[in-house]
């Protein structure tokens, strides 16, 4: 089962992107503080990091680092309310492969975390395979 982790300080978009997510077999985890999620990241190893830039307590890019420094080889997908070219390419040199805003559409968010699942259990089929 792929996990995502949801990193965004509005408890109503981790509330609501969780109950989305599990209808459609994700095993999902949230956290309302950048600090907690990387504590999270560590711990359950998601797959795939759904991540806020703009965040209370520590900003999504100084957070990707971090998920980064600790050896995470999770996906991520920065989130933001704000349309920041600059963050946008930060974000993709430290690893991000996607820059979605808000509000969010669903069937986009849908789209994409499917074609990474998918690629995701391509992935652990065939490591698994060659590791018989």
């Amino acid at each position: 089962m792929v996990k995502i982790l949801v990193i965004d300080d509005e408890t109503d978009v981790c509330e609501f992107t969780k109950s989305f997510f599990k209808k459609r077999g994700f095993e999902v985890f949230t956290s309302t503080s950048g600090e907690k999620g990387i504590s999270i990241a560590q711990e359950m190893k998601p797959d795939i990091v759904l991540l806020d830039i703009i965040m209370k307590d520590i900003d999504g890019i100084t957070v990707l680092k971090r998920i980064k420094e600790i050896g995470s080889s999770a996906i991520v997908i920065m989130v933001t309310a704000i349309d920041d070219i600059g963050k946008m390419e930060e974000a993709k040199k430290l690893g991000a492969v996607a820059y979605l805003t808000k509000p969010l559409i669903l069937a986009e968010l849908e789209r994409k975390i499917t074609g990474l699942a998918q690629e995701i259990s391509k992935r652990d089929k065939n490591y698994a395979s060659t590791n018989i």
